[in-house]
């Protein structure tokens, strides 16, 4: 009997071992993948951020833009961090970054350390709908980067009637003066109809175009920030009639300015503004046309880096 009592005492003993050893893996299983796993959230937060940074200086500073994705990477991220930033266009940012993680429990099982990773790319596409942009209907063209147009002509300019000012959310020098000075609230898309504000409209477009420059004097072309009042994004149309009345006008895309200035009165005023490429919020589709206005936006890495 005390020799059976004995042979079951030594296999409790055996159960338990074997039960302490199952919860230790189990121990090692939750603390140190729960410990991988906030790593890498950490490390693909970072890696997005670095490449949603870095796509803001496309597609004019390739350099820039991988300095800005580095700097917010090491911002973001960790000492240790390995972070590499690959830019294979003028409109694609990728970044891919390692950690090596000290584990925990996993020591006791001889596994001190594992490395996590993640990966990101962010990609320029051209807006096809915006918000904020200011009422000036500037005709299609080829435009030159750091070229001074005409974002609202005059008389002298041989136009009657129709000056490129438009009419958004309704008419009238108030709203037209505020729609420059604050960008129009709703959102415009590619393909949409709006209508041309008749006259000069020279009172409401000096108030509203020197609101904006005044707001941001010391900017210049070279100089200016992102978010200046003096970034004005202008719907692109076909085509403007030359002769009196409203007319509706077909927008075919969206472009970015510096807002120079205002220039004489009456049926002489004018407003020039010099053409940029410009990031910002807003729709995209796989047809807007690329006038230089774009969103940002995260894919998947493998689409942009084979």
């Amino acid at each position: 009997m005390r020799a059976l009592l004995a042979n079951q005492r030594g296999s409790i003993t055996i159960v338990m071992v074997a039960a302490l050893a199952a919860l230790l893996g189990f121990a090692v299983l939750v603390i140190d993948v729960g410990l991988l796993y906030v790593n890498r959230a950490e490390l693909v937060n970072m890696a997005d951020a670095a490449a949603l940074a870095g796509i803001q200086d496309l597609p004019d500073d390739i350099v820039r833009a991988e300095a800005s994705s580095r700097a917010y990477a090491a911002i973001n991220g960790r000492s240790n961090d390995s972070v590499a930033v690959a830019i294979p266009s003028n409109k694609v940012v990728a970044v891919t970054a390692a950690r090596v993680v000290e584990l925990t429990f996993a020591k006791i099982l001889g596994i001190h350390r594992a490395e996590v990773r993640a990966e990101a790319a962010a990609v320029l596409r051209p807006i096809s709908g915006v918000m904020g942009v200011v009422p000036f209907g500037v005709v299609k063209q080829d435009f030159i980067y750091g070229q001074t147009y005409d974002l609202k002509v005059g008389a002298s300019d041989g136009y009657a009637g129709n000056y490129d000012a438009l009419a958004l959310g309704g008419t009238g020098s108030r709203n037209y003066a505020d729609n420059i000075k604050y960008g129009y609230e709703a959102k415009l898309s590619v393909g949409q109809w709006v209508s041309t504000e008749t006259g000069n409209m020279s009172g409401g477009t000096t108030e509203g175009v020197n609101y904006r420059i005044q707001a941001d004097a010391a900017a210049t072309y070279d100089t200016v920030e992102p978010g200046s009042p003096r970034i004005v994004i202008v719907p692109l149309i076909e085509s403007i009639m030359n002769d009196t009345g409203r007319h509706d006008v077909k927008i075919v895309g969206f472009a970015g300015f510096f807002l120079e200035g205002v220039s004489g009165s009456g049926n002489l005023n004018n407003v020039s503004g010099k053409f940029m490429h410009l990031v910002t919020a807003g729709d995209t589709s796989g047809t807007a046309p690329d006038f230089g206005v774009y969103s940002a936006s995260l894919v998947p890495y493998e689409s942009v880096i084979q």
